[in-house]
């Protein structure tokens, strides 16, 4: 294909789908803009941790040789004597040998923190900020934003990747079918040091989850997650989650959404009182007041959407609860796949991008779908040990580990 045909690509959302988008295009020389709708990157509330697994090759290959390698973004590092590993304890069988996923030397999974994830896909892209969707309009061969600042920005193809508040996808679909799953979730972090952060690196090099429906006799998780190991080697930031199914979350005024930071960090006190100590460490040395505003949970799922000049990518198409840890894994997908379908398109000829990008939608809703499903289901049932429907991670099946030396 020639320059001339090449189109000129408008990316809606800086988050990790936009930006590898971005990214996978400046390598192949593609046009394009990329515009976020937050002042700039740091506004958001960052999220807490990726593994970016499956299409690590492809990343590898699809980004510019001038961004550092991939392996130097895993939040275990300065440690290198432990591999990413998740791993499931059940209190009911203390003496239980550990249970879950862990990585090798072979680098399959990568495990890192989702801001430096950003910050590493932002090298040499010009992020254009403070840019919030207010109109788009196609014509017969141009798609064209309108911005709230009284900006605008013309382009060959669209590409709505602003997450589960995707305004590109309401303009595509016409309508808005995203809703609240009935899971109820409350997290928040501290930082460790010595000991203590070696305890939990032991218990789970990564993650680790704690079964509490023998404690509670109904399923609900305690989920205790490394963030990022600090610089000197000896302290890291830790998450805490506490999660379960529960209707009322479907309401926009359930009762965590409004309660204090002491009062969520109250009721996860008063829930995990049964459990042995080790695994409530981050939370006795966590600050009430430091308790995260609960986060909104979405699920979306789409059968089908039009084929034209404006499509989308990960939690726009196919938001999802981070209960499997997938949703930065698809969103980079997504983009990898698009950037490609992108390189085969003719800008002057519709049926081209149509052609195009067909498939590219078809295979994305399936697999977004089917992601979607189980991220919801995944905390919703007691799940027995070695049962095809236990619990997976980084796409693996948990299971038996062996002793590490």
């Amino acid at each position: 294909m020639t320059a001339s045909s090449s189109p000129h690509v408008l990316i809606a959302g800086a988050g990790l789908g936009g930006l590898a988008l971005a990214q996978a295009l400046r390598k192949q020389g593609i046009s394009y803009e990329i515009f976020e709708r937050d002042e700039n990157q740091r506004e958001r509330r960052p999220g807490w941790v990726i593994g970016l697994h499956g299409m690590l090759d492809d990343l590898k290959q699809s980004i510019p040789d001038d961004l550092p390698p991939v392996s130097s973004l895993s939040n275990l590092l300065p440690l290198t004597k432990y591999q990413p590993e998740v791993v499931y304890y059940n209190p009911e069988t203390p003496n239980q040998p550990k249970i879950g996923v862990r990585g090798d030397e072979s680098g399959w999974i990568v495990r890192a923190a989702r801001h430096k994830i950003v910050e590493w896909l932002e090298t040499h892209i010009p992020v254009q900020y403070s840019k919030k969707i207010e109109n788009i309009v196609e014509t017969g061969d141009k798609v064209k934003i309108y911005f709230q600042d009284g900006t605008s920005a013309e382009g060959d193809i669209l590409v709505g990747a602003e997450g589960s508040r995707s305004v590109t996808r309401k303009h595509i679909l016409g309508h808005d079918p995203i809703r609240t799953p009935p899971v109820g979730f409350i997290d928040g972090y501290c930082t460790l040091k010595g000991d203590e952060i070696e305890e939990q690196l032991r218990l789970g090099h990564s993650l680790y989850i704690v079964d509490m429906d023998s404690i509670n006799g109904a399923p609900m998780i305690f989920l205790v997650t490394l963030i990022e190991m600090n610089p000197d080697g000896e302290s890291g930031k830790i998450g805490w989650a506490l999660i379960w199914p529960d209707e009322g979350a479907t309401e926009k005024d359930f009762w965590t959404y409004k309660a204090t930071g002491q009062e969520l960090y109250d009721f996860v006190v008063s829930k995990t009182k049964d459990l042995p100590v080790k695994y409530l460490t981050t939370l006795k040395r966590s600050d009430p007041q430091s308790t995260l505003p609960v986060l909104r949970l979405y699920t979306l799922v789409i059968d089908s959407m039009p084929t034209g000049r404006v499509t989308l990518l990960g939690d726009a198409a196919h938001a999802m609860t981070p209960f499997r840890g997938e949703g930065g894994y698809h969103a980079i997908s997504d983009a990898l796949n698009l950037a490609k379908a992108i390189s085969k398109i003719d800008k002057d000829n519709i049926e081209s991008i149509k052609e195009v990008f067909d498939p590219y939608q078809a295979k994305m809703l399936e697999r977004g779908r089917e992601a979607a499903k189980l991220s919801e289901e995944a905390f919703s049932k007691k799940r027995e040990v070695g049962s095809t429907e236990f619990y997976y991670a980084w796409g693996r099946r948990m299971s038996p580990l062996p002793e590490e030396d």
